[in-house]
């Protein structure tokens, strides 16, 4: 008798279980009933122009509950020919026939002849352009500073002034700019065993740029564009991956007390920010909450 009430309540004690797993929690209800509610714009996302790809990316958000996608990869406004569309074009048009309203798209430049004299006009031209096709802001991609080339070999600085224009032009049209234009300490020290990111710069070893005959140092970069923010204060500066700069929490700080006109994106810089204290962590985010924004940096 008792071997038999034993199991009945081992039977009654599975089944309660195995209920209480299928039943959302009250906590996981409300989640539900936020996301439904409030879809989270991911600000820093890079989809692919192709059916496929598009479809994928909002099949995961839909998932997450992610309701506008902000593609960074929109592709630059040059036509390969006078009568064929330009990859943001193409980009744009794909996105909002498939899934209207759940992607904005942002436009890239074109450096090509960056050494000509006209070169800031037709910049300028580009945006203009952007605007006109629907961009909703533009993205600097981590080059300038570091691969970009003028026709000596010199690389093409964040501040040059040739550049200035643009970034005027973009903050008279209200396209916010997500500029990246750094990365973590350890892509700039030697390369060998010692580097906590040995194994990473192994995979990818276009991330390594340790090499200064090659490559400026990583905070000269980093005030380059402190210039640009305090000389367009009337454009918005996106700085992603934690404004370039997640390993240095006092730094990010300052400079976003400093600069009124700047942001902070948290794309791929989480498990950077998780070394922190966490009490610090919260006090600068609640400090500058309307300037911290949700982002990943999810590829497709």
């Amino acid at each position: 008798m008792q071997r038999e009430l034993f199991l009945l309540v081992a039977m009654l004690f599975a089944i309660a279980i195995s209920a209480a797993e299928q039943r959302p929690s009250d906590a996981q209800q409300q989640t539900e009933v936020w996301r439904a509610e409030h879809r989270t714009i991911d600000l820093h996302q890079h989809i692919n122009g192709t059916t496929q790809h598009v479809t994928r990316a909002i099949k995961i958000m839909d998932t997450v509950g992610v309701g506008i996608i902000v593609n960074l990869s929109g592709g630059t406004v040059t036509r390969p020919k006078p009568d064929q569309a330009s990859e943001f074009e193409r980009n744009k048009a794909l996105a909002d026939a498939l899934y209207p309203g759940r992607f904005l798209q942002y436009m890239n430049l074109d450096y090509q002849g960056w050494d000509e004299a006209d070169f800031a006009e037709r910049a300028v031209k580009q945006i203009e352009e952007g605007h006109r096709l629907g961009a909703a802001g533009f993205k600097e991609y981590k080059r300038l500073g570091l691969t970009i080339r003028d026709r000596t070999g010199k690389a093409v600085k964040i501040d040059d002034s040739k550049l200035d224009p643009m970034w005027k032009r973009l903050g008279e049209l209200s396209m916010p700019v997500s500029i990246h234009v750094a990365d973590p300490k350890a892509f700039w020290e030697p390369y060998n065993p010692q580097n906590e990111r040995w194994k990473e710069l192994g995979d990818h070893p276009n991330w390594w740029f340790g090499d200064t005959n090659k490559y400026l140092p990583r905070m000269e970069l980093l005030e380059a564009l402190d210039r640009v923010i305090a000389r367009h204060p009337k454009t918005e500066f996106v700085c992603v991956h934690f404004a370039n700069n997640a390993e240095d929490l006092d730094w990010v700080e300052k400079a976003l007390d400093r600069r009124p006109n700047m942001y902070a994106d948290l794309a791929a810089r989480i498990p950077e920010i998780g070394r922190h204290d966490p009490d610090k962590v919260r006090r600068l985010f609640v400090k500058h909450q309307e300037r911290i924004l949700f982002a990943t940096d999810l590829q497709v």
